[in-house]
């Protein structure tokens, strides 16, 4: 007979209304990544609330609901493809993933409620496919009156290395199974994938440990990187391209210092749950752990691929801005590029493709404007666009022009070329 948690723990199942009935107005609140968009929804229904501020890393469908409720403001450090396409506000947080579980310290909210996977028979409550800042909400100290729940999301893996007890929550929230599995931005890969895998090969000796940002060109480049031996992973998001080199044997993280032997992750994708779960090669850890450029920098030969929007001539890149507006957010690159730097070993890479609107735009450009600066000159070491690699770290400022125009589409390198004249660069 299979352990029945609602049984077992009767006294502590709620509904998502129950949860949602206990915030008063003036409030803040908490929830997790991925978003308990069943509170988040009944919460929304509240329509006599008012002044209540909602925190939640990544909005999604009930990031809406709650974006949409005149009494209510979001505050978000990541801006997903559904609160866009609904064209929902939001008020960004920039926020270091690293700095999630400080932040949820300092800014605790009356009300928290995170998505955790279903309790087991001696009370341990593992914490589904994200971590992140989760612990700060539920293991931090509370003031009288604060309430924390668990979303329990019966979808969700039962991944190795932190988790919870059912004694620190205050009431855990059934869900149905239908419509639970967390929902992720769609990530499309450019047509042109060969140069890149072809770079990423040049770039990644036998043993070193890799990490992926989001975004279907470094997943699938770096899956590519099946004939590779001994292979660590140490990353904040565990997706399907990682996945593939534990599954080839390639990633085995056997000359790992730290961790060794185990993938260490903060967040896992959907696509990723059926490997994950109950994987004793698998270590899902905090955002603060995960995010340390500290222990980044441990691990041998570190390789830290992540994409971009944009790149000027200076070496300055773009990953979270479109238009002078917030379209994604910075998650936990800055701290694997800053773990980079303090180790000799170690190298962080950008991949983008050379234009984007059809060819029309270089993403090589002369200067970043309205757009914020996500990584600095001072931060950004290997650009890799499909026409080369482009080696920026300890380059001069003229090295790095010369470097960029050189892997920028040729269609766009003369006017380049004339921009880096103009402001004194070549």
């Amino acid at each position: 007979m299979s352990f029945d948690w609602t049984d077992a723990f009767a006294d502590r199942v709620i509904t998502a209304e129950q949860a949602a009935a206990t915030v008063n107005p003036g409030d803040r609140v908490i929830t997790s990544l991925p978003e308990p968009t069943a509170f988040l929804d009944a919460l929304a229904e509240r329509a006599e609330l008012s002044d209540v501020t909602v925190f939640m890393p990544v909005p999604r469908r009930g990031g809406v609901a709650v974006a949409e409720h005149p009494g209510m403001t979001v505050q978000a450090t990541f801006i997903s493809q559904i609160m866009r396409n609904a064209g929902a506000a939001s008020d960004v947080v920039p926020l270091r993933l690293q700095d999630w579980n400080r932040y949820l310290r300092d800014h605790p909210g009356r009300v928290s409620v995170i998505q955790v996977a279903t309790p087991l028979a001696d009370g341990t409550v593992r914490p589904g496919s994200v971590l992140g800042g989760n612990g700060s909400v539920v293991q931090r100290e509370r003031r009288p009156g604060d309430l924390v729940f668990g979303l329990v999301n019966p979808v969700v893996p039962h991944v190795h290395g932190e988790a919870f007890h059912v004694d620190d929550f205050d009431g855990l929230i059934e869900i149905p199974a239908d419509g639970a599995t967390p929902v992720f931005d769609e990530r499309t890969p450019p047509d042109e994938l060969e140069p890149f895998i072809g770079a990423l090969d040049e770039l990644i000796p036998d043993g070193a440990t890799v990490q992926s940002g989001v975004g279907g060109l470094t997943e699938i480049a770096l899956s590519s990187m099946t004939h590779k031996r001994d292979l660590g992973i140490h990353t904040e998001i565990m997706c399907q391209g990682l996945a593939d080199l534990m599954r080839s044997g390639a990633a085995n993280g056997s000359r790992k210092t730290i961790f060794t032997g185990k993938a260490v992750f903060t967040i896992s994708l959907p696509e990723t749950f059926a490997y994950i779960d109950d994987n004793p090669a698998c270590h899902i850890t905090h955002g603060e752990v995960a995010l340390d450029p500290r222990i980044i920098a441990q691990n041998p030969s570190m390789r830290c691929v992540n994409a971009a929007v944009e790149v000027d001539l200076l070496g300055q890149v773009n990953a979270e801005m479109i238009g002078g507006q917030q379209f994604s957010g910075v998650g936990g690159q800055l701290d694997f590029l800053r773990g980079c730097q303090l180790a000799e070993d170690a190298l962080s890479i950008h991949l983008l493709p050379s234009t984007a609107r059809g060819g029309t735009a270089s993403r090589i450009i002369p200067r970043i404007g309205e757009n914020g600066v996500t990584a600095t000159r001072y931060d950004s070491q290997v650009v890799v666009t499909e026409h080369g690699i482009a080696w920026l770290k300890d380059a001069t400022m003229t090295q790095k022009a010369e470097r960029l125009i050189a892997v920028a589409h040729p269609d766009h390198q003369a006017e380049l070329t004339d921009a880096a004249e103009r402001a004194g660069l070549l």
